[in-house]
């Protein structure tokens, strides 16, 4: 482990047993919260806190703001898992646990339990995050808040005084790789480095298997999946002499290939990967009639940036907003104005 890691990873695995020894000896319970539109980076590290929290004698879950996405289904953590927007009772919480975002307002309606809870703890990696303080850990750099999750379980091995597989057993270390191989893009982004590399080796040796991960992340396709990704990526626009590319995926498209909100997801990484496109946008409608944006780019656009400016968040290259009352057609042509200006 890199020294720039090494004594903040210290620090959260100390608060980590503080926490779920004042949860223990309250009768309480600690809740993890992911943020809103779950993906493999925010799933992994909340499910292996809850997983580490537990072998520290805590009862922990991961609060989550929506169903699991099928291709996650493999990891085999339903017990993990409970829903506050649909059960009363899974909102009891003493202690909340913030990994791969910082505030509420990114965790969709759960935000509002984990904003009520006094008590808070945040690993995050999100250069647009600007808070401080000592509980918690922010660290951009880092590949993914799974890359972060790893180093504080060694700590936590290391103050315990056990081999490390005590901690993380092949399901929490597939959690951990599933998080790190995603927001990598299987360690092609330039957010991989050499010690990326290194802890991707390490958990392979604690069972995670990163050819499965792998297979379900970025490769299997279901029918609907597969064809209204290649429709939205026929519908896509080349804009300013072929640096903007965008698409917009409306509900009649969903209703018509009959496919989740979450299918869609390879599409502006595809998109991004024409040649001479710098920015790509895809568009698409939520069932509350929002619209969510996500946003890819190459060495001269910061998505980070753009993203926050409709409140939103993510990384230089890669990051999402979502909006409320707009119509499709009128901010894609906002947001072809606006880019315009930028590139």
């Amino acid at each position: 482990m890199k020294e720039i890691y090494r004594n903040d990873a210290l620090r959260m695995a100390r608060q980590m047993v503080e926490a779920a020894k004042r949860a223990t000896e309250s009768g309480s319970r600690i809740l993890v919260f992911p943020h809103k539109s779950v993906d493999g980076d925010c799933i992994g590290s909340s499910c292996s806190l809850v997983s580490l929290l537990r072998k520290l004698g805590a009862e922990a879950y991961v609060a989550m703001p929506e169903r699991l996405p099928d291709n996650m289904a493999f990891l085999s953590v339903d017990d993990l898992l409970v829903f506050p927007l649909e059960n009363e009772e899974d909102r009891d919480c003493a202690i909340a646990f913030a990994v791969d975002c910082s505030e509420g307002h990114r965790m969709g309606d759960c935000g509002e339990i984990y904003d009520a809870c006094p008590d808070k703890l945040i690993i995050d990696h999100h250069a647009s995050v600007k808070l401080k303080g000592e509980n918690m850990w922010i660290r951009p750099e880092a590949s993914s808040a799974c890359e972060l999750c790893y180093y504080t379980a060694v700590s936590l091995a290391d103050i315990k005084g056990i081999p490390v597989e005590e901690l993380i057993d092949k399901r929490t270390a597939e959690c951990l790789l599933m998080g790190i191989v995603t927001d990598t893009g299987r360690f092609t982004y330039r957010n991989t480095s050499p010690e990326t590399l290194i802890v991707a080796g390490e958990l392979m040796e604690l069972g995670a298997d990163v050819a499965i991960i792998c297979y379900y992340q970025f490769d299997r396709k279901m029918p609907s999946e597969f064809f209204i990704s290649n429709a939205a990526c026929v519908n896509a626009s080349l804009l300013l002499n072929g640096k903007l590319a965008i698409t917009c995926i409306d509900n009649d498209m969903f209703s018509r290939f009959g496919a989740g909100r979450d299918e869609v997801a390879d599409v502006v990484s595809r998109l991004r990967d024409i040649e001479g496109v710098e920015l790509a946008v895809v568009l698409r409608q939520t069932e509350d009639g929002a619209i969510r944006a996500n946003l890819r780019s190459k060495e001269s656009f910061d998505c980070s940036v753009f993203a926050e400016s409709y409140g939103g968040g993510g990384h230089v290259r890669a990051a999402g907003f979502t909006v409320k009352d707009r119509q499709l057609d009128e901010l894609r042509d906002e947001i072809t104005d606006r880019v315009n200006k930028l590139l």
